[in-house]
């Protein structure tokens, strides 16, 4: 113990050396990430730009590709952007960390970012210019998240009507420290569920808005009690039009939230996260039902409440409310839909990852794969779905993958289930003999899709935190180096990196 305790008091801890030791470590991590992905078969690439609080913009560039037996999806450039983003800009930042790499553009299968005109506008966003050079068409997609995000956030003006007058009642409450701590007094004397009101944030609206309307609507009473006292006249909440609103937006965008979660998260295949996106679609066919039915089992807030209010006239009031909803459902299952008809357009040749011994050579979408020598698939194809060995390894998988997703169910942590998923599909494709190499080909290419950028959202918020209001002077290099150490599943060399350091004690 006291031979630790010397050791520790000689490590020198000084600003200059630890900022020499963080930036050795990240560059160490690079350099393993650059081996790995030079001997990659293909990679796909991750984009997405934020704005810190300097006003400074900064691009993330992540790429995931299987390494062995195991995918990886790591932070291969976080660069700094001028204010006023151009396609060309991404581009030239893009290729930059290639080059530093010495990584190919043509391995590149597809490109999955926010969608903006930056990105992929069809004269100059980044897409077109890296297009060119990769000499190849590539699958683009808009995340998922993204997608149904902003579906969400655009679906209906009531809703942005109804998070206004949220905003200003919590603001009120809020914006003075002895309103809130009275408020706040409230809330325990009647052992609310929740201690405080949470404030809209238009920033971060992927789970913002249900958690919003969800506390609001918990601490209900208490707001209209708090306002009388105050003298506060906010006549929404005893109006019923607005109460039935009210209850209902957060139903529906707490089912929101539920698919949001289920997405969240990093190494998740496209297929997967589809499957997710379809369940939904079927969910909201019930929804619309249940509101039509006036049975309002998945509207618990909105039964409740109109339980306790009284309409006038009960038959005629329940049906126009029970219609007006149901058309608002329906419209969203129509344009939900709609936002995501590129992976429909994909489904069946997504399942060519878990289901190839089911798969139609006819039916896979292979117009973006102008690489792969679709003679030899078609043949490949062929000879694979005659022979019960290799067929039977797929069926071995599926079992494998239900009880993960068993497993998952149940509680298991979900970046481990997800690992484990991918893992093992690459597993069994690294199984086949290279007899069936271009049928490996793609069903590699297929595991690196991004789904969505929400590798890119873990990044920024782990940025965030990094460079904070209190240490927002850090330099570029040294956030970058910060990030990647954070976020890397690769481990530091740490005898390689102190055989080239001579120790100085501490004095």
């Amino acid at each position: 113990m006291d031979k630790i305790i010397q050791r520790i008091s000689e490590m020198p801890l000084s600003r200059n050396t630890v900022k020499d030791r963080v930036l050795r470590m990240a560059s160490d991590v690079s350099q393993q990430l650059g081996t790995d992905l030079q001997e990659a078969a293909c990679y796909s690439m991750c984009l997405d730009e934020s704005t810190d609080l300097n006003n400074h913009v900064s691009l993330a560039v992540i790429l995931r590709y299987a390494v062995g037996d195991m995918m990886r999806e790591e932070l291969v450039k976080l660069a700094s952007l001028p204010g006023r983003i151009q396609g060309i800009d991404i581009y030239n930042a893009v290729m930059e960390a290639f080059l530093s790499q010495n990584l190919r553009p043509e391995k590149v299968v597809s490109i999955t970012s926010d969608g903006a005109p930056c990105m992929v506008g069809t004269t100059s966003g980044f897409i077109q210019f890296f297009v060119k050079e990769a000499k190849h068409p590539v699958i683009q997609f808009h995340c998922i998240i993204h997608q149904e995000a902003l579906y969400g956030r655009e679906s209906n003006k009531k809703l942005d009507d109804i998070l206004k007058d949220i905003s200003k009642m919590v603001n009120y409450i809020k914006v003075h420290a002895l309103k809130f701590e009275q408020f706040q007094a409230l809330l325990a004397e009647v052992h609310a569920q929740y201690n405080a009101l949470l404030v809209y944030n238009n920033n971060v609206w992927r789970l913002s808005r249900g958690r919003v309307l969800e506390t609001f609507v918990a601490c209900l009473d208490e707001i209209r009690l708090f306002m009388n006292e105050k003298g506060q006249e906010y006549p929404q909440l005893t109006d019923t039009a607005w109460l039935n609103n009210l209850m209902f937006f957060t139903d529906f965008t707490l089912h929101f939230n539920v698919l949001n979660k289920k997405l969240q998260s990093v190494g998740k295949t496209a297929d997967r996260m589809f499957c997710d996106i379809k369940t939904f679609e079927k969910k909201l066919q019930v929804f619309e039902r249940d509101l039509e039915s006036g049975q309002l089992k998945y509207f618990p807030n909105l039964k409740m409440h109109l339980e306790n209010c009284t309409l006038t006239d009960n038959a005629t009031n329940y049906q126009e409310i029970y219609k007006e909803f149901s058309s608002i459902v329906a419209a969203a299952r129509e344009n939900f839909s709609n936002r995501f008809l590129q992976f429909h357009k994909m489904e069946t040749t997504l399942c060519f990852l878990t289901s190839p011994d089911k798969a139609r050579f006819e039916e896979l979408d292979l117009s973006c794969l102008h690489w792969l020598d679709c003679g030899n698939l078609e043949m490949e194809l062929l000879e694979f779905q005659e022979s019960c060995i290799w067929k039977n390894k797929f069926y071995d998988l599926r079992a494998t993958l239900e009880k993960l997703e068993k497993t998952e169910c149940e509680g298991m942590t979900q970046d481990s289930a997800v690992g484990s998923f991918e893992n093992e599909i690459l597993k069994v494709w690294n199984s086949l003999p290279d007899t069936f190499k271009s049928m490996k080909a793609l069903g590699i290419a297929f595991l690196t899709l991004f789904g969505s950028s929400y590798a890119c959202e873990q990044l920024f918020s782990a940025l965030n935190f990094i460079k904070s209001d209190r240490r927002n002077r850090l330099t570029d290099d040294l956030s970058a180096a910060y990030v990647a150490l954070k976020l890397t599943k690769y481990e530091p060399r740490f005898e390689k990196l102190s055989a080239c350091i001579q120790q100085q004690r501490s004095h």
